[in-house]
């Protein structure tokens, strides 16, 4: 059986449900972690770091992962998203790569295979036995995911494989993240944010899932900026992590294990 490393991205201190969330998840489906790794990783460090000081901790990770039989689960998509742009940039960027493999002594390039996207990984373990009491029939919900990985989530039909286990009839929004206008043009990142927040909320949903830390920072840590700066009355609809709505379908789940309690928008589902 597949072993795995759990990237925490910590870059966010809001969003711990996240991670306690996947690891309650994955401890449920049995799926081992030899241990978890934390590393902040958002690119609005770059224009203030090398690149190299800044990339070098995760391709260690990944290398030190690949060398030791294991994979790194990468459980947000904003970390995804690093990673993949990072090996693109090397595959393009001969200096780059050329900096990188000097001052990791590794062969980069082989790290394509040394991380998965933890959706990827949990719609096939979900044990359905366990859950066939407890569905999210009759709600609906939108998925805010980021545009760039919308050919990958439709490629692996990741939402239609939620929406069968799960019961849930699923809206995708396939978007960017605003987040990281959050220090440099908070205005701005309001504005934005409570546009997107307000057109799923107008769609009619139960709740809205997201796998990023920044939509989740923005849209929940914030929504009474977005509310402001929108002039909307209210802000009731919550956001919610994938791990969270799958683990709901336990039994033994409830809003305090789930830690409903560290949403500014509390979820009342349960």
């Amino acid at each position: 059986m597949e072993s795995y490393i759990l990237l925490h991205n910590n870059f966010y201190k809001h969003c711990k449900p996240l991670i306690s969330s996947v690891k309650k998840l994955l401890e449920k489906i049995h799926i081992p972690i030899v241990r978890t790794e934390s590393l902040a990783l958002d690119e609005k460090f770059l224009p203030f770091i090398t690149p190299v000081e800044y990339f070098k901790p995760l391709i260690l990770l990944l290398d030190k992962a690949q060398q030791d039989g294991h994979k790194v689960l990468v459980c947000d998509s904003q970390s995804l998203l690093v990673i993949t742009r990072l090996l693109k940039n090397l595959y393009e960027n001969t200096e780059l790569r050329e900096e990188l493999a000097k001052a990791c002594a590794i062969d980069i390039l082989n790290l394509e295979n040394s991380f998965v996207f933890a959706p990827e990984v949990l719609v096939d373990r979900i044990p359905l036995d366990a859950i066939k009491h407890r569905r999210w029939e009759g709600f609906k919900c939108a998925f805010i995911i980021d545009r760039e990985l919308e050919e990958r989530i439709r490629e692996l039909q990741i939402l239609s494989r939620i929406e069968s286990f799960t019961g849930l009839k699923i809206l995708p929004f396939f978007k960017e993240s605003y987040a990281y206008l959050l220090q440099s043009n908070p205005k701005l990142a309001y504005k934005m944010g409570a546009m997107d927040y307000y057109e799923m909320v107008d769609c009619g949903v139960d709740f809205i899932i997201t796998a990023n830390l920044g939509n989740f920072e923005l849209m929940d840590k914030h929504i009474k900026d977005l509310q402001d700066v929108s002039g909307r009355d209210t802000a009731e609809i919550p956001l919610l992590f994938m791990p969270q709505v799958i683990l709901a379908l336990f039994m033994d789940s409830n809003a305090e294990s789930l830690e409903f309690n560290a949403h500014k928008i509390k979820p009342q589902m349960l």
